[in-house]
C-alpha cells in the first residue's frame, strides 16, 4: 500500500523529533514478527522510555542527516528495519535488540526475527558487528556500581591479600627454619 506524501511529511517530522530528544538511537534487523509480538514489544518499550518505529530507511537517513546526529545513506542499513530510540540512555537500544535477537531466536533453523542492522553513537552509524559490541557495553549506572564497589570494598581486599600474605610467608619462614636446623 502506497504512503502519500503528507504522511510521509508527517513520519520524517515525528522521527526527526525523536532523534533530537532521543539519548540512544539503533536499528533492529526483523523478519516475520506477527503483529502481536511487535505490539508487545512496543508496550515493552514504552515502558522503559523507549520507542519502535518501522519506516522507510529513506526517511530513517534523511531523518537522521536533518536532526543532524549522523550521515548515512538508506543502503548502508539492510533488510526491513524498525528505529528504537530511548529518551534517557544511549547504549539501551542496542542491548534491547540483543534481548530481542535471544528472545526471538528458533533453535531449529538458528535464526532470529531480530537482529542488529546499526546504531548511531556520537554521531557516526555503526555496522551491525559495532552494534553487537555497543550492546555488551555495561550502562552508566552499571559502571557507576561497578566503581563504588571496588572504591568500597578495594582497599579491605589488599589489606587482606597483604595480611594472608605475611601469614603465608611466616609459615613458610618457619618452615625453611625447620628444616635448616635439621
Amino acid at each position: 500500500m502506497a504512503i502519500t506524501r503528507q504522511k510521509k511529511i508527517d513520519q520524517l517530522a515525528a522521527l526527526e523529533e525523536k532523534f533530537k530528544n532521543g539519548a540512544g538511537v539503533a536499528f533492529a534487523k526483523f523478519s516475520g514478527p506477527t503483529v502481536n509480538e511487535v505490539q508487545e514489544i512496543r508496550r515493552a518499550l514504552r515502558k522503559d522510555g523507549m520507542s519502535y518505529t518501522v519506516i522507510k530507511k529513506t526517511l530513517i537517513a534523511l531523518a537522521a542527516k536533518n536532526a543532524k546526529i549522523a550521515d548515512f545513506s538508506s543502503d548502508d542499513l539492510d533488510g526491513n528495519v524498525a528505529v528504537i530510540v530511548s529518551d534517557n540512555d544511549a547504549i539501551m537500544p542496542a542491548t534491547t535488540i540483543k534481548n530481542l535477537k535471544k528472545d526471538f531466536f528458533d533453535r531449529e533453523s538458528k535464526t532470529s526475527k531480530f537482529d542488529f542492522a546499526g546504531a548511531i553513537f556520537e554521531s557516526r552509524l555503526l555496522n551491525e558487528e559495532e552494534t553487537a559490541i555497543l550492546a555488551n557495553t555495561p550502562s552508566r549506572e552499571e559502571s557507576l556500581a561497578k566503581i563504588i564497589g571496588t572504591l568500597r570494598y578495594g582497599p579491605r581486599g589488599i589489606g587482606s591479600a597483604l595480611i594472608h600474605g605475611l601469614r603465608g610467608i611466616t609459615m613458610a619462614l618457619k618452615e625453611a627454619d625447620k628444616f635448616a636446623k635439621t
